[in-house]
């Protein structure tokens, strides 16, 4: 009976090791030469739907590519890219992990360093070290080195980030690579920092004014300590970095308690970090000093607002606004108000709106205008600020969003007569646009055309890669499917 079962398990075993191997030779063979160019073609037609920002189709393409030839970087980095344009982080990293079987360790380190540098462009610098991490470990290079430092120095790991920076990077990251190491030195030895500025050769002109910049802060240090980290931290939050101002100016907090200047720059590197409790309790000691009213004010109610005090941060963002005066800043202004808007503040945000418009005649406040009013359902003042901005030289963005907004109230009111037209002049000015989909399927569907209405849905949803209308169009689309 032992021997019945040692033949079976014997022949069982040649069978899958005869299975295996032909398996393997299949799978890890080269491609011949015509099943190169038939992947060749293919990703060229994906690459077609991808120009046309078809993304579904490139995808379905690109995977078909993989097929024939599995081997190749090409098609595999394209699907990720997709994946993050739309900030679909998940299906990208499946991907990374499946090329993993099939790519060299090269090739998938710089698929994993693609969507570590997408978190890091998103703020979430948690993600973008650990991907930074995995691409590190598959292949070192110049630039997944200097990826992963700056991850580091985000994540308050600036002696990891040091040491990276002493390596050598090539042509295209080593002038980044050499001022944030100038600048991790420059947080303790001024003088090293200047002559590591003073040894290097900039490769690329355009860098030419963060080393200036950096330079002139770093020769006009005098004796006075606060006054130095301050100068410092403003150069490290203005630059991206504010775990380095942190690190400066935390040490000597107490001695901040004087200096508007210092407790300003670091409250405001508190904020840049997500450190809202601290940011809120150091911008409010700044509050009892002179100086810097409309930004401490400012950085106050965005703070607030991350905390969802919305109480708090309405208080302080008044402030600034009249703390300004003259000196308004669009940003703040567009910031407050939208805020205003998507937390359905509707009286305060027309209170608020009516005395900054008083001042402020721009194309940019009437656009603001024109979207809370239609949210107020206010349809004189909205009608009079669209006739506002058909008067003006818009430049195109401007136009676009004028021209939603004016098409939006037509088709709500059921004037459709002449508004083909004026989708056509939408369209011509991106044909991209997700918003032109969503109105001329609403056109479609008051001309009672369900499966052209149900193409453009289809459409806008493609093309809204922010998700800012998905929700409504994907209503829309249930109601024609």
């Amino acid at each position: 009976m032992k021997k019945k079962v040692l033949v079976i398990v014997s022949i069982i075993t040649s069978i899958l090791l005869i299975a295996g191997g032909i398996f393997a030779y299949f799978y890890f063979r080269p491609p011949t030469q015509a099943e190169i160019e038939q992947y060749e073609k293919i990703v060229e037609q994906g690459d077609i739907f991808l120009s046309a920002k078809e993304y579904s189709e490139a995808i379905l393409k690109y995977n078909e590519s993989i097929k024939i030839v599995h081997t190749d970087h090409d098609a595999y980095s394209k699907i990720v890219d997709i994946y993050l344009t739309k900030n679909d982080f998940d299906s990208a990293i499946a991907v990374a992990d499946k090329a993993q079987n099939s790519l060299s360790t090269s090739d998938s380190s710089l698929i994993y360093a693609s969507i570590a540098q997408k978190y890091y462009n998103n703020s979430d610098f948690y993600n973008a070290n650990i991907n930074y991490e995995i691409a590190a470990s598959l292949n070192s290079n110049s630039t997944v080195n200097l990826g992963l430092a700056k991850s580091n120095v985000l994540n308050e790991k600036i002696d990891r980030a040091e040491t990276l920076l002493k390596k050598t990077f090539d042509d295209s990251t080593s002038d980044e690579a050499t001022l944030l190491y100038a600048y991790i030195v420059g947080s303790e030895d001024n003088t090293k920092a200047v002559n590591i500025l003073d040894d290097y050769t900039v490769i690329n002109e355009e860098w030419n004014g963060y080393f200036d910049e950096y330079m002139s802060v770093l020769t006009s240090l005098n004796e006075d300590q606060i006054f130095n980290k301050a100068k410092l931290g403003r150069i490290y939050i203005n630059n991206g970095y504010p775990t380095l101002a942190i690190s400066i100016l935390e040490p000597k907090v107490e001695e901040l308690a004087q200096y508007v200047d210092g407790l300003y720059i670091l409250g405001k590197a508190y904020l840049d970090s997500g450190d809202y409790d601290k940011a809120v309790e150091t911008l409010l000691q700044s509050v009892s000093l002179l100086g810097y009213e409309d930004q401490k004010y400012w950085m106050l109610g965005r703070t607030y607002f991350y905390q969802d005090d919305l109480v708090n941060s309405i208080t302080y963002y008044d402030r600034a606004v009249g703390y300004s005066g003259d000196d308004l800043e669009e940003e703040l202004v567009k910031e407050y108000l939208h805020i205003l808007i998507s937390s359905n503040q509707t009286t305060k945000s027309q209170e608020v709106y009516s005395n900054i418009v008083k001042d402020v005649k721009e194309d940019w406040l009437y656009l603001i205008g024109v979207e809370l009013y239609y949210n107020a359902q206010n349809n004189a003042k909205l009608n009079y600020y669209l006739g506002k901005l058909s008067e003006m030289d818009l430049q195109d963005n401007e136009k676009k969003e004028y021209l939603f907004w004016d098409i939006k109230q037509s088709l709500d009111n059921g004037e459709i007569e002449g508004l083909d037209s004026t989708l056509e002049i939408l369209l011509s000015l991106d044909r991209f646009n997700p918003q032109y989909y969503w109105l001329k399927g609403l056109y479609d569907l008051e001309g009672g055309d369900k499966i052209s209405a149900k193409n453009n849905f289809e459409n806008a949803l493609e093309y809204d890669l922010e998700g800012n209308i998905s929700t409504e169009v994907e209503e829309l689309l249930a109601q024609v499917e």
